[in-house]
């Protein structure tokens, strides 16, 4: 018969038959690296290199732009056409620059001649030297402002001046933001668009400080875009950071496995981070019965009757992870792990042989 009093420890004691009956196997804990999951949130953000704000560099009228949020573009593709009478002044300026340079040129080998035997015209000729350098260097800032424009210096006559220009596409990506619109005056320092190329978007994701210690590069991360989503993509971390933010949480970053189309800059998303632990003492979860919103085992102590076969000692424990079948668990320190025998199998028949012995 078993015993159990309400201070002391809880026993209870099977005869040879019973143990045979209740199926009991006996052992001890053994050290097992078990995987956890950690829920966090995040967000979907692009790396600040991929984000491009779209100026120009003199002002104009916005003459043509077929532009919305959302749609796809190319490098080179025309963004927007602009319109300005200054742009022609810009080209006038050049074609004078580049006439004033090409006479000066001819005078500058002419004069060149001339100074080899005369004193008088060598003075003439450094001027005329210093004159075309001059030049040389206006037509080049010229030249530079026009290339900005995407106006092609080389291809520029007084036949064919245009007061019109169309500003390309610097990537390819997809326009997120507009806020201009057609006939509208930009400034040079007005963004015209704004465009996100999404190849390599990144997911950030909001860590606790407290769980930081579990979190490592290349963990796999399990998430789905908006807050009910199906964790139907992976991703691995590559990146943690370094400060706590005011809510006392740290961004770390994981690339996605491939791009999706439900991938927005912005959005939210829900996630696991699948964690491996250090080897941990652990036991089948057979062994662990639940009491009263309390975990026990029971362990095998030393026959005290001759009647009585096998006695076993009720012994609260902690748990931890579970992962197939196996449950993490932190023994008191009253109990060895090493060389008390533990019940692996049969411990609900005990629990179940306790209540027996308590109800009569």
């Amino acid at each position: 018969m078993g015993d159990s009093g309400q201070t002391g420890p809880v026993r209870v004691s099977l005869t040879q038959d019973q143990y045979e009956v209740a199926g009991i196997k006996l052992g001890q804990p053994v050290l097992r690296t078990l995987s956890a999951t950690l829920k966090v949130n995040g967000t979907i953000d692009v790396p600040a290199q991929n984000v491009v704000s779209v100026s120009i560099p003199f002002g104009g009228y916005i003459r043509q732009i077929n532009l919305e949020p959302g749609m796809r573009v190319r490098k080179g593709q025309t963004l927007v056409v602009l319109e300005n009478p200054d742009y022609i002044q810009l080209q006038q300026d050049f074609l004078d620059t580049r006439a004033k340079l090409e006479y000066a040129d001819l005078e500058y080998t002419r004069q060149q001649e001339l100074s080899r035997d005369n004193v008088n015209a060598l003075k003439v000729f450094q001027q005329i030297r210093s004159n075309r350098q001059s030049l040389q260097a206006q037509l080049a800032g010229m030249g530079q402002r026009l290339a900005m424009l995407r106006i092609d210096p080389a291809k520029i006559n007084p036949e064919h001046l245009t007061r019109t220009v169309a500003i390309p596409s610097p990537i390819s990506g997809f326009v997120t933001n507009i806020p201009v619109n057609n006939g509208r005056f930009i400034n040079p320092a007005d963004e015209v668009v704004e465009i996100t190329n999404v190849d390599h978007l990144h997911i950030q994701l909001h860590i606790f400080e407290k769980d930081l210690n579990r979190i490592h590069t290349g963990q796999t991360v399990r998430f789905g875009v908006g807050g009910n989503a199906s964790l139907v993509h992976r991703g691995s971390i590559f990146l943690i950071g370094k400060s706590l933010s005011a809510d006392r949480t740290v961004s770390v970053l994981a690339h996605p496995d491939k791009y999706s189309s439900d991938f927005i800059p912005g959005g939210y998303i829900s996630a696991l981070i699948d964690i491996q632990t250090q080897p941990l003492p652990a036991l089948p979860e057979s062994a662990v019965v639940s009491l009263g919103g309390h975990s026990y085992v029971y362990v095998l102590e030393k026959n005290r009757r001759d009647s009585v076969t096998y006695q076993f000692r009720q012994v609260e424990v902690k748990t931890g992870v579970r992962e197939k079948g196996f449950v993490a668990i932190t023994m008191p320190s009253d109990v060895h792990p090493t060389q008390t025998p533990v019940v692996l199998a049969g411990a609900y028949s005990l629990l179940a042989k306790l209540n027996n012995n308590e109800d009569d």
